[in-house]
């Protein structure tokens, strides 16, 4: 029994051995390498001074390659030609020739993440360095802010940049600037800086080529040069498009249309809809604030008033504005709502003829009206000014407006919800935003200012604002 026992323990041994030998899997090379590449040695130390010019180099642990440096490399003030840059092995080279140098000045250079491992493409972290061309560092800076005037929020996508003071407006339209820096939030802050005049800009730059050479990019600028060494105060800028001539966002503008041109007949019906909820005629559900509006798939080209009545417990309201507005495809409603009262509409077979000449059919509805108590109020206190316009917004739509001709102002019966109050300083008291100019005339744009994001109106409830004393942009 012994034996039979440790011969079956030998052959299983053995078939275990051959069957592990058969499975023969590659090597896997290892974890991957995740180590950025190290500088071991550099021609330049950091904050060098009276640097003439030439070549820098880097030496680096391991080989290096350079990506994407167009874009990840910056040096400020500008240089008229960017050094060239080149990779070779473990060393990475950079030539700076004298002649693109201004004397006595302090430059700031990033290579932001353009240099990587050959292998894995591990970047080093944010490579700069600081060198003057002078026995001294400039340590003056300007900060400030910018603003989307039409908007009146921080302009997060703009850039601010300094010229040398003297030059011509044009200059920003043919040559890049001598500094530029990527706003962060709205905000920019150049650091060691000369004490000398500059001319400042700011420049929504879609096209990302450092110069103001399209008209849908916003554009900022101040009419006085500014210097680093008397510049105490923070610089606001407003950007603003120069071609917006109109403000898209009120109620004021006036859509285009072309009458000749109709959307196709479906079905060869005149099809509608009453914009309000008709569910339920006993639940407050119509807005006494709004208009009762009737929308068509195709346009109007006939509207028959006398077919539309509108009855308020069976008795016909006669003051009721109906109009056709100037799309041709809705028509408002517009009377003096008795709050929790009973409505219906009437619609008379042939009130609308289409561009088909399709008669719309008859049909009828009733709706209640809100409670006043269903709505809040906004009161506003502050100082009297007549080019200042209060508006009230939901969304990027206006709501309401109304000048601070008093000391109080008032947004009476709101719906519930969340709302943005803004103030536009409107110099040319339109009752709308206007744009600026810049050219041969330079004409600032009037400027927005956000008083509140998160303006939360409750049913049955007055919300008290007090902005005496709050700074509003002039």
């Amino acid at each position: 029994m012994k034996t039979s026992t440790y011969h079956f323990i030998f052959i299983l041994s053995i078939a275990l051995i051959w069957s592990s030998c058969a499975n023969i899997v590659s090597p896997t090379g290892g974890a991957r390498d995740e180590k950025a590449p190290v500088i071991i040695k550099r021609s330049l130390v950091d904050s060098a001074l009276n640097f003439k010019g030439g070549k820098i180099e880097f030496t680096f642990n391991e080989f290096v390659q350079i990506k994407d440096a167009q874009n990840q490399f910056i040096i400020s003030p500008f240089l008229k030609q960017n050094p060239k840059l080149t990779a070779h092995k473990q060393k990475v080279s950079m030539v700076i020739a004298d002649s693109l140098l201004l004397p006595n000045t302090t430059y700031q250079v990033s290579l932001g993440n353009a240099i990587q491992d050959l292998h894995e493409s591990n970047p080093y972290p944010h490579l700069g360095f600081t060198f003057s061309t002078g026995s001294y560092f400039d340590s003056l800076s300007i900060k400030g802010n910018i603003m989307d005037a039409k908007t009146g929020l921080p302009d997060t996508t703009a850039w601010a940049f300094l010229y040398p003071a003297g030059m011509p407006d044009s200059t920003i339209m043919k040559e890049k600037p001598l500094y530029a820096q990527k706003a962060f939030n709205g905000k920019f802050n150049f650091a060691n800086l000369p004490a000398r005049d500059f001319t400042i800009y700011a420049l929504n730059d879609l096209n990302a080529n450092l110069k103001y050479d399209l008209n849908s990019e916003r554009i900022a600028f101040i009419e006085n040069t500014i210097n680093a060494k008397d510049t105490s105060a923070i610089i606001q800028l407003y950007t603003f498009a120069v071609q917006d001539k109109i403000d898209t966002s009120t109620k004021k503008l006036r859509p285009n249309f072309n009458r000749d041109v109709a959307p196709k007949n479906v079905g060869g019906k005149c099809i509608y809809q009453i914009l309000t909820d008709t569910l339920s005629k006993t639940k407050r559900t119509f807005d006494i604030t709004d208009s009762l509006r009737i929308h068509f798939d195709s346009k109007i080209i006939k509207m028959d008033i006398a077919k539309i009545r509108l009855t308020q417990d069976d008795v016909l309201d006669a003051t009721a504005n109906i109009i056709l507005d100037t799309n041709r495809q809705t028509i408002g409603i517009k009377t003096d709502w008795l709050p929790n009262a009973n409505y219906q509409l009437q619609l008379m077979k042939g009130f609308a003829v289409d561009s088909a000449g399709m008669q719309a059919a008859a049909s009828s509805c009733r709706f209640k009206t809100k409670m006043q108590s269903d709505y809040g109020n906004v009161q506003i206190q502050c100082i009297p000014n007549e080019s200042q316009l209060f508006e009230l917004m939901q969304g990027d739509k206006i709501i309401r407006t109304s000048f601070a001709t008093d000391t109080l102002v008032q947004f009476l019966m709101l719906a519930p919800g969340t709302y943005t109050l803004r103030a536009l300083q409107d110099k040319i008291k339109n009752g709308i935003w206007d744009t600026g100019v810049f050219g041969k005339e330079k004409v600032q744009p009037e400027i927005r200012s956000v008083l509140s994001d998160n303006l939360l109106i409750k049913a049955n409830w007055d919300n008290r604002l007090d902005i005496r004393k709050r700074v509003i942009n002039k």
